[in-house]
């Protein structure tokens, strides 16, 4: 009962925070925004979905992209700072890195997403045999989340390298996957999809997503839209990645 409140707080919070967005995106002629789908949707996303419910979403968790010598002069020289909102751990090894303030940025926060929902299907389903994830391998599955190249996949790519998911069409979205988006101007951001936004003509103009970024002052969902290309701003949909995680249960479970 506990996780079916915290999900419909999740919904109220999307439909009073509809008009946020993020930095970069581009006004559009939206009327319409599809409902979040907690029906049927895979396990694991309802996991992701569950977790991200528990985030406060007032600037508790700022967004926090420290550049240059800001890292060194903030916390210290050789800090580490991985954008989620604790330290994280695997198998009682430190692997993610917060900050006292409890500041986070984009990729950061969808990782420790995906953490938590892993270590909760770890504990349902059992360890499988060959695990991918281990605090020796954490890294590189990081690497890849983080993004390794301007308009490259983040997320997806990290699930289809580990055996722990795979890439998806963008028709297939549902709640609770994950993607990367990159925008006409260059940037990118590493989301978490929840629902379509549609223009007036029932056309697929953007969606909603859950994250960290400056336009909401840290973790809240947002909206941004799709834009042509040789526009200044918007997305990308030809550089926007789709991944979803299905992540294998222990034998017999």
């Amino acid at each position: 009962m506990m996780r079916f409140a915290l999900l419909s707080t999740l919904l109220l919070v999307l439909v009073l925070a509809a008009g946020c967005g993020a930095r970069g995106t581009s006004p559009a002629p939206v009327t319409t925004t599809d409902p979040i789908q907690f029906e049927g949707i895979p396990e694991f996303n309802r996991m992701v979905l569950e977790e991200i419910a528990i985030y406060p979403t007032d600037g508790t968790h700022g967004y926090w992209w420290p550049r240059g010598e800001e890292l060194a002069e903030t916390l210290g020289e050789g800090a580490r700072f991985t954008g989620v909102t604790r330290d994280i751990y695997l198998g009682g090894q430190r692997i993610m890195f917060g900050e006292p303030q409890g500041r986070t940025y984009c990729c950061g926060v969808t990782l420790e997403a995906f953490h938590a929902a892993w270590e909760r299907w770890l504990d349902k389903y059992g360890e499988p045999e060959d695990n991918p994830l281990t605090p020796e391998t954490w890294r590189q599955f990081q690497r890849y989340w983080f993004v390794l190249e301007t308009n490259g996949p983040g997320p997806s790519l990290a699930l289809e390298e580990f055996g722990l998911g795979r890439t998806i069409e963008p028709e297939e979205a549902l709640p609770g996957d994950f993607v990367q988006i990159w925008r006409r101007q260059g940037s990118g951001h590493s989301v978490i999809f929840l629902s379509w936004v549609r223009d007036e003509d029932g056309e697929i103009a953007g969606f909603r997503y859950w994250s960290s970024q400056p336009g909401t002052d840290g973790i809240a969902p947002a909206i941004e839209y799709f834009a042509p290309e040789g526009a200044e701003h918007g997305m990308a949909w030809e550089h926007t990645h789709w991944g979803r995680a299905e992540p294998p249960k222990a034998t017999g479970g």
